[in-house]
């Protein structure tokens, strides 16, 4: 007789991760039409059914109400993911990146998920999702522990800046603005097992790695050429953010489930478009340096409009809907620690200043790099609908909560 019951349903959180999954997988598929002609190589990965491979295990991680299937489901993910990141296998900048990526995946996510499933059985007699007090300590730091390393928290996050760059940019947008956030998710649904309570030092090694990153990423942005490490960075920065509600949650505010899902969403919306985005930079331009494509505007406005946009909705500007769920991290933050309020508003002004500089050097200066290909109108459609669902995401996730 099995020790689960496989079913697959959905509650408000989780669908708000699905929709991320979704709306994502579907610009990814779009952009990819035409993207991937400047592979010039006989590929040797099926890219589409891999993709959608890939797709279809992030939208059922969030709906299956058992660890052995999350597991499974979980592992699936992570090996399409690796297939895509090697995708560009001539390059052996992918190829390093890919097996770094499978070898931390297995080490330090894989195998503490495994810990903790095994012990959750035995504690529970049972795979299904139910509350547990029993060792609950070590079940959720090892969950919690094999989570970050999939979301890239210090110091696991050696992996990212190196995977999500190799991969191709729609492969990449999901990467870093769907993926990851499920190792959110997945501690959530651990926590919400045991009533969000755990002993202060689990709550402190959360906080701890979430600081870290965010101070990490802060002090490697202007250290970054290729524009889509410079991203993979941000991805580190903003998980740093998600785990500090977290944090939140377990000191007692309550509703940072629902301020998480629609951080969720509307940080894969601008973290999607800006992969895409620089993306459309080296389908233009042949390449990921910043260096070598000052002054880009003076090429192509349009793209570097795209570009341009994409960066002010991933660092939350107005009216980009992310400026909204950040203002309300800090406002949460606000009910249980003032120092970690001030400290993540003031990472939020540096990381924008830094940005800020790096649109002046490298997008509005002089320069006039040569256009290699003309922008796909299909690329161009993916980013356009990303950003502009960055505008609404708040009304979207407002209208699943109320009607869920």
């Amino acid at each position: 007789m099995f020790a689960f019951d496989f079913t697959l349903t959905f509650d408000k959180i989780s669908l708000l991760f699905a929709l991320n999954v979704g709306i994502l997988g579907l610009a990814a598929i779009i952009a990819s039409l035409k993207y991937m002609d400047i592979y010039d190589f006989k590929p040797k990965i099926p890219y589409y059914s891999t993709l959608l491979i890939f797709i279809a295990s992030m939208l059922l991680i969030p709906a299956v109400r058992d660890w052995f299937s999350f597991l499974f489901l979980w592992e699936v993910m992570t090996l399409a993911s690796y297939f895509l990141i090697i995708y560009d296998y001539p390059e052996e900048s992918a190829k390093k990146a890919g097996w770094k990526y499978f070898v931390t995946m297995h080490l330090f996510d894989t195998t503490p998920l495994i810990f903790a499933i095994v012990l959750y059985y035995a504690v529970t007699g049972t795979f299904n999702f139910t509350s547990f007090a029993q060792y609950k300590d070590i079940i959720v730091f090892l969950m919690f522990f094999g989570f970050a390393t999939k979301c890239g928290l210090f110091p696991m996050h050696y992996w990212l800046p190196d995977a999500h760059p190799a991969a191709p940019s729609p492969v990449s947008a999901i990467l870093s603005g769907a993926m990851v956030e499920l190792g959110v998710y997945g501690t959530i649904r651990i926590l919400d097992l045991v009533g969000w309570s755990v002993s202060s030092w689990v709550i402190y090694a959360i906080g701890i790695m979430a600081v870290l990153s965010m101070i990490a990423a802060i002090l490697s942005y202007p250290l970054q050429d290729d524009v889509k490490r410079l991203f993979a960075w941000s991805t580190i920065d903003n998980m740093g953010w998600l785990f500090l509600l977290i944090v939140a949650g377990l000191l007692g505010v309550t509703g940072v489930e629902k301020d998480i899902g629609y951080y969720v969403v509307a940080h894969g919306l601008a973290k999607a478009a800006a992969f895409m985005s620089a993306g459309a930079l080296l389908y233009v331009f042949g390449t990921k340096s910043l260096s070598k494509m000052k002054g880009f505007m003076n090429s192509d406005a349009f793209t570097a409009g795209l570009f341009a946009a994409s960066i002010f909705a991933l660092e939350g500007v107005p009216p980009f809907n992310l400026f909204f769920n950040k203002l309300n991290v800090i406002k949460t933050l606000l009910e249980v620690s003032q120092g970690l309020a001030i400290f993540v508003a003031v990472e939020w002004v540096i990381a924008f200043i830094i940005f800020l500089k790096i649109f002046h050097a490298y997008v509005i200066s002089e320069g006039e790099p040569e256009i290699k290909k003309k922008l796909p109108a299909s690329l161009a459609l993916s980013i356009i609908l990303l950003l502009v669902l960055s505008l609404i995401s708040q009304f979207m996730c407002d209208f699943i909560w109320a009607r869920w």
